[in-house]
């Protein structure tokens, strides 16, 4: 009996390491950066693409105007003759990401959307459409930037998405636009501080978020620096200074 008490006791030991074994690199692979090479197998298949098609690029016919969905990569044009298959992290496969081109006249160059942003944004204007037509605000963070009214909207705090940066809660406020907007000034300030990069007023410092990593900042407005380089709201006032 001894003997089978403790085969059981191993064998349920065993299950629960491999559980969390299994669980574990999941979880962990949501919060994690893709990988470049994933992006740069379907760099190199844009431009092997373009060289043979005399500088066509593999897009879709979209009717997006959102600010980098402009340009989505279309897969269909690439596999089977370019890539064996649709990278496992795309939409197309079932992914988080939205493949796109940013600079597309002068340097086309692949990165990545999370669309898991555009999934948590929806909802939330879904809530806010349902309490009536008129958004009611509670303060204004910044110039053309304001913050729900969180009592109004049952809200128990303020709305967050999660980075795909670092992983943490990045702040989702309203714009006089009538659109909601992420706020990604504390990720671009951390790779300025790691990077001791220097801008001006009126410079748009969200292309280091893309510049240092493979995806890009949607939903966010422009974005500048003060005169401590801290990142700050861009206003036609900071552009013109």
């Amino acid at each position: 009996m001894k003997l089978k008490y403790n085969v059981k006791v191993i064998t349920v030991l065993l299950s629960v390491l491999f559980l969390n074994a299994c669980m574990y690199p999941e979880s962990e692979e949501q919060n994690q950066m893709p990988s470049e090479s994933q992006i740069d197998m379907v760099q190199n298949a844009v431009e092997q693409y373009q060289e043979d098609t005399d500088g066509l690029l593999p897009i879709k016919t979209v009717t997006e105007t959102r600010e980098y969905f402009e340009y989505q990569v279309d897969f269909d044009r690439l596999v089977p003759d370019y890539l064996d298959e649709r990278p496992a992290i795309s939409y197309e496969a079932g992914g988080y990401y939205q493949f796109v081109i940013l600079d597309a006249e002068e340097n086309p160059t692949v990165k990545l959307a999370d669309l898991r942003i555009t999934e948590e944004i929806r909802s939330l204007q879904l809530r806010v459409n349902g309490m009536g037509d008129h958004v009611e605000f509670e303060e204004t963070i910044g110039p053309n930037v304001y913050k729900l009214d969180l009592d109004f909207y049952n809200l128990n705090e303020n709305p967050t998405v999660t980075s795909p940066y670092s992983g943490g809660a990045l702040n989702v406020y309203y714009s006089g636009g009538e659109n909601f907007i992420v706020d990604y000034r504390e990720e671009i300030g951390r790779i300025i501080d790691e990077n001791n990069l220097q801008f001006e007023t009126g410079d748009d410092v969200r292309e280091v978020l893309y510049e240092y990593t493979p995806v890009v900042p949607i939903y966010s407005p422009e974005i500048t620096v003060n005169e401590n380089n801290d990142p700050i709201f861009m206003t036609n006032v900071h552009k013109s200074a």
